[in-house]
Order: structure tokens, then C-alpha cells, then sequence
């Protein structure tokens, strides 16, 4: 189960960053919970509900920067008890000054019956590693 978790994380980061915002859906639970710790910094809200979360996550997003995704030389780890965590970076550019932007950020992904459910991002990458107890 743990390595369908891992693939099924592989594919959730594919679509997400061709913004494929139906199969997102078709990949999560219906009461999915969001809890971006970029967004909160950057726009004052942190947590996204239900489906509809990734339609307002990604219109979140918008406000502050531009052709933003996922680098593609995340690494992802199972983490057990339907957890897997993603060590990525973010990057786009300002959405007003178009300087290119880079963040690395720690994602945990936590999953039922083999579908999204709750998903947690962290600034600091050691602390996703942390909350899924895979640091020393």
C-alpha cells in the first residue's frame, strides 16, 4: 500500500503542476483539507476544505505569483501510516515584480483509502520530515 501511496503523491504533483484542477479532485477525499503554510505568509489564509479547496488554493496562489509549480526534482518518502512526504521547491516568479522566486518547502501528504486527505506544507523542509517522525 505504501508504494501505491508514493505513486499515487507522484501523480497528484504531475497534475497539480498542469494545474489540472479536476483530477486533483478525482484523487482526493471529499472532505480533503489544505493546510498551506506559504499561502498563510504570503496572504494571511492557511486552510483549505473539500474539494472545492483546490480551485481556492490555486486562486490563492495567483495573487502572489506567476507561473508557479513544483520543481521537478522533488523527492518523496514513505513515511508509513499512509504518510508521505515531498521535499520539493517552489518556483515561479512575483506576481507584480516578475523576479523570479524559488522556496524549498516540505509537504506532508497524508492519505485514506488511497486518496488525498490531508495535506501540510511546511517552510522549513526538515519540519515535514519531522512530522511524519523520519528526522534523526
Amino acid at each position: 500500500m505504501s508504494e501505491e501511496n508514493v505513486e499515487i503523491v507522484r501523480t497528484a504533483l504531475e497534475v497539480f503542476n498542469r494545474r489540472d484542477i479536476r483530477a486533483l479532485e478525482g484523487l482526493s477525499q471529499k472532505d480533503l483539507e489544505i493546510v498551506s503554510m506559504l499561502t498563510a505568509a504570503n496572504l494571511g489564509g492557511a486552510t483549505y476544505r473539500g474539494l472545492e479547496g483546490w480551485t481556492a488554493y490555486f486562486a490563492a496562489m495567483d495573487e502572489t505569483w506567476d507561473a508557479w509549480r513544483i520543481a521537478p526534482d522533488f523527492e518523496l518518502f514513505d513515511a508509513g501510516d499512509d504518510c508521505v512526504v515531498c521535499l520539493c521547491r517552489l518556483v515561479g516568479e512575483g506576481k507584480h515584480s516578475g523576479v523570479p522566486v524559488e522556496r524549498a518547502v516540505g509537504i506532508t501528504f497524508r492519505m485514506r483509502q488511497t486518496r488525498l486527505w490531508r495535506i501540510r506544507s511546511y517552510l522549513d523542509p526538515e519540519n515535514a520530515l519531522e512530522a511524519a517522525g523520519l528526522s534523526e
